[in-house]
């Protein structure tokens, strides 16, 4: 038997699961709910009067301005396609933005004029990508990595807003640049490391000399993360989980070789650093408790406090330009993403947005209930049991198993509008954080290596033992839904197991680690490479656990949905998947989105993928005669 992973979950305890009694719920409207607004990211205008964000207000995500005391938000970009918030320039006359094409993830790099309200498109590339951009603090030039010397190469190069031009100034031999802070003074730059984006290295490089100090080599057991810098300049604070624990923490890094890690906020649950503070040693910092993430202020003498709300999820926070206030990004399972602003001596926290819709209030939506289950080797699974209101413990009830993507990701405390809608409609949802999700130590993460489509397929299979024990479950209405990994395992779940399940819904998924690793952005052939090996040297494994060899033994109807320019789960995934699966002879459903990538993010394409997924399952699961 595999030995019992070594994981906080032990620390965690299902409460009995109950059905909530409210007279607020009713079947939720799908057109109504997915005009509920999401909000990706928020930056401080330099004058603190007002905040931008990212937002799909109108079925789109463009960037808004609004009042940071609260107002009427005002549009700044007008595109069809996706634009995504980057920084407002130190003298508050740019505003940085990326965009792609049609969900390509090869962004260009934009400058909006805030004064005459010109754009700027500064990289001028196709299919190139681009990440971490950051303005000096003198506001002269900004720096960001970009795969301009090659496809899955990220050196890090240099703007001049001025002159136009762009320059590489830190090559990629020593890893690719995978983040990037400046230092106080502009003379320095912090840099996180790379060469499979499993293990991430920190160190410093000195703009005026050239020369470059590795403060924690990239190793093969540990990622560290640069975050930022102390006033003075002469440290650089970390997230990192190179410790004896395997856990996220943040630290603090001298400027020398391999210098001793002085742990600031080190404990039995992941912490990650979320911003610090422009004016003083003062960081922000976020604690996951089992997929509830909870924000705390913390400076260097050790003086801490939690910033409300308590309870959900926390995305972002970032300071003012003074150092006074916070602006948080929030959401919780049953209340969508906005932004709030805590003012840090008054103590008071203000709503400043408001994203539900159409007479929708919290009270519509149920809180998913913490839940911890024993797998196949007694290593705990902790997850959120999403409970419909007001139903009877009679086994009469279907339920769905909701697979997260990654698999380096958790399901957390926060908004799904579709686990929602599916949950008004009477069905339960699990959405366990199985093995290979991050949260619960390296050790959970790391399980996973050589071993994709095994353990965590197993922990899934012991989900549904757990929904059956709730009383509320009919066996034979049990279906697997999931985007990207969870669409990989929602596949391989209906090949390794295929008597368990009612009906499956693959989103973006991966079928064939061959031909995924062939046609994939280099990015995640690295990191292919680490988690299932060498595809010549372990053939087996890869071909063991590619659900397409074994697509003659689904039983189950299958819905495949997928987008055609997706580059991490390339659509020939979904194309060929469906042509085995039909000579199978179940039925199987197919939408390919012609304008989206890995995920639809347009509006239209968003209540498309829901309706067909909703009334696939409703036909083959939800109603009771099912597999009568």
């Amino acid at each position: 038997m595999v030995p019992l992973i070594s994981t906080p979950a032990t620390k965690l305890a299902s409460a009995t699961v109950t059905s909530p009694s409210s007279s607020s719920h009713r079947p939720l409207d799908i057109d109504k709910l997915y005009y509920t607004r999401g909000i990706l990211s928020v930056q401080w205008s330099v004058d603190g009067e007002h905040l931008y964000f990212d937002t799909n207000i109108t079925g789109r995500y463009n960037i808004w301005a609004v009042p940071s005391n609260r107002g009427w938000p005002v549009q700044l970009t007008v595109s069809d396609e996706r634009t995504l918030l980057q920084d407002p320039s130190p003298d508050g006359r740019y505003l940085l933005y990326t965009q792609d094409v049609q969900g390509d993830e090869k962004p260009n790099l934009y400058l909006l004029d805030l004064t005459e309200f010109t754009i700027s498109n500064i990289t001028v590339t196709e299919k190139i990508g681009y990440r971490d951009t950051r303005w000096s603090p003198d506001g002269r030039s900004l720096v960001f990595a970009g795969e301009r010397q090659g496809p899955g190469t990220y050196p890090v190069f240099q703007f001049d807003p001025d002159k136009g031009t762009i320059k590489k100034i830190i090559g990629h031999e020593a890893g690719d640049c995978e983040s990037l802070e400046f230092s106080p003074d502009g003379h320095k730059l912090a840099l996180t490391r790379t060469r499979n984006y499993q293990y991430t290295g920190a160190s410093v490089y000195d703009l005026e000399t050239g020369n470059e100090t590795m403060l924690a080599p990239i190793d093969d057991k540990s990622t560290t993360i640069t975050g930022g810098w102390t006033r003075d300049g002469k440290r650089v604070y970390v997230t990192s989980n190179a410790n004896d624990r395997g856990i996220d923490a943040v630290a603090l890094l001298e400027l020398k070789q391999g210098p001793e890690f002085q742990w600031l906020t080190l404990q039995d649950w992941d912490s990650q650093l979320v911003d610090v503070s422009p004016t003083e040693d003062r960081f922000a910092y976020v604690v996951n408790e089992g997929g509830n993430v909870r924000l705390l202020l913390r400076d260097l003498n050790g003086q801490e406090e939690e910033i409300p709300p308590t309870q959900g999820v926390v995305r972002a926070a970032k300071f003012s330009r003074d150092g006074k206030r916070l602006a948080i990004i929030h959401a919780s399972g049953d209340s969508p993403h906005d932004i709030w602003v805590y003012d840090l001596k008054a103590r008071s926290l203000k709503q400043i947005t408001d994203s539900l819709v159409g007479g929708l209030h919290r009270e519509n939506f149920v809180n998913p209930q913490l839940v911890v289950y024993p797998s196949f080797d007694q290593t705990p699974i902790a997850g959120f049991l999403y409970v419909p209101a007001n139903i009877k413990a009679d086994h009469s009830h279907p339920a769905i198993v909701y697979s997260h993507g990654g698999p380096q990701w958790e399901h957390f405390n926060s908004w799904f509008p579709s686990l929602q809608y599916y949950t008004s409609h009477g069905y339960l949802v699990i959405a366990p954080n199985f093995r290979g999700s991050t949260g619960f130590g390296r050790g959970f993460t790391e399980s996973l290596r050589k071993d994709a489509g095994g353990g965590d397929l197993k922990d899934l299979v012991a989900a549904v033992d757990y929904l059956k024990s709730t009383g509320y479950v009919d066996p034979s209405r049990i279906a697997i839904t999931g985007g990207s990994w969870g669409g990989y395992l929602t596949l391989m779940a209906l090949t390794k197991y295929p008597d368990l399940w009612a009906a499956g819904v693959s989103i973006v998924p991966l079928a064939n680690w061959f031909t995924a690793h062939e046609n994939e952005d280099p990015v995640l052939q690295k990191n292919d490479e680490w988690l299932m090996g060498d595809p010549v040297e372990d053939h087996d494994l890869w071909q063991d656990r590619s659900p397409l060899f074994f697509a003659n033994r689904i039983r189950a109807p299958l819905l495949l949905l997928a987008g055609r320019n997706d580059i991490r789960c390339p659509v020939k995934e979904t194309e060929q998947m469906a042509e085995a699966a039909r000579k199978n002879g179940v039925t199987v459903e197919v939408k390919i989105y012609e304008n989206e990538g890995h995920g639809f993010v347009r509006r239209e394409n968003e209540i498309d993928a829901i309706k067909r997924s909703a009334k696939f399952l409703e036909t083959h699961v939800g109603q009771r005669s099912a597999k009568g």
